[in-house]
């Protein structure tokens, strides 16, 4: 498997050289924490280098998830129009607010139990347009798909997406770089658990105010990489840059 740069060279460091294609990343974050902006700014990085982006939508309207991953340095419309890119809206389909754009796919009747078909039926219609592109996804978000079906039924649908990704990846078909964002203020600690083990690199963003200042603590917890160290940094983030401090050597690096 090729290693992907993330756009941030410094971060790339961390992780042990970058990110392995065909993984998951998971990041974690609090409710006051911006730590959601590091995997949109990835995702707009690499569908810049020529990846097919994936977002698939459990949280927002879509002109209120444009609006976020454009604080982020994302403009979903222009790349979707561009060819660039896919919406899976589930929150559309749930609640009734859908979109006519043709990069933008709904999952009729939703339902639990017929979800994980319909969502690789659309998969295999997104292979065809991203034409041999390595695909980059993000699940927004999976607190959010805990909230509309429950967390056990969640966690077994995660573990059945997982399994047919694998078969999917396994008949030849382009690399898919998946990345799941979750609160962990909306789950239990059950749930957050199982996530980090089907994580192959975790992250946990932690907000902080400190001296009328707001900090944010970053956890680099998994990769699998071989030489890779678990440590803890501090960050700030401004304009949409995160500006990262490794707490044990107060060497500080922009990202």
């Amino acid at each position: 498997m090729k290693i992907l740069k993330s756009g941030f060279e410094e971060f790339d460091k961390i992780l042990g050289s970058g990110i392995l294609e065909g993984t998951n990343v998971l990041f974690i974050y609090d409710s006051f924490s911006l730590g959601w902006i590091m995997p949109f700014k990835i995702f707009q990085y690499r569908v810049s280098k020529g990846d097919f982006g994936v977002i698939i939508n459990y949280n927002l309207p879509l002109s209120k998830l444009a609006l976020r991953a454009k604080s982020a340095g994302l403009d979903i419309e222009v790349e979707g129009k561009n060819g660039n890119l896919a919406i899976i809206d589930v929150f559309g389909s749930r609640y009734g607010s859908k979109r006519s754009d043709d990069y933008v796919y709904t999952i009729e009747g939703f339902d639990p139990d017929t979800y994980v078909p319909k969502l690789l039926e659309i998969y295999h219609e997104i292979l065809k347009k991203a034409n041999n592109r390595r695909l980059i996804e993000i699940n927004f978000t999976v607190d959010g798909l805990a909230f509309e079906i429950g967390e056990d039924r969640s966690i077994r649908i995660l573990k059945h997406i997982l399994s047919k990704k694998e078969y999917i990846q396994g008949k030849k078909t382009p690399s898919l770089l998946s990345m799941l964002l979750l609160n962990k203020d909306r789950v239990s600690k059950e749930f957050v658990s199982w996530n980090i083990e089907f994580g192959d690199y975790v992250i946990e963003f932690i907000f902080e105010g400190r001296a009328g200042q707001v900090m944010e603590e970053m956890y680099v917890l998994k990769s699998p990489s071989f030489d890779f160290e678990p440590k803890a940094y501090a960050c700030t983030i401004k304009n949409s840059n995160i500006f990262i401090q490794n707490i044990n050597q107060r060497g500080r690096v922009i990202l």
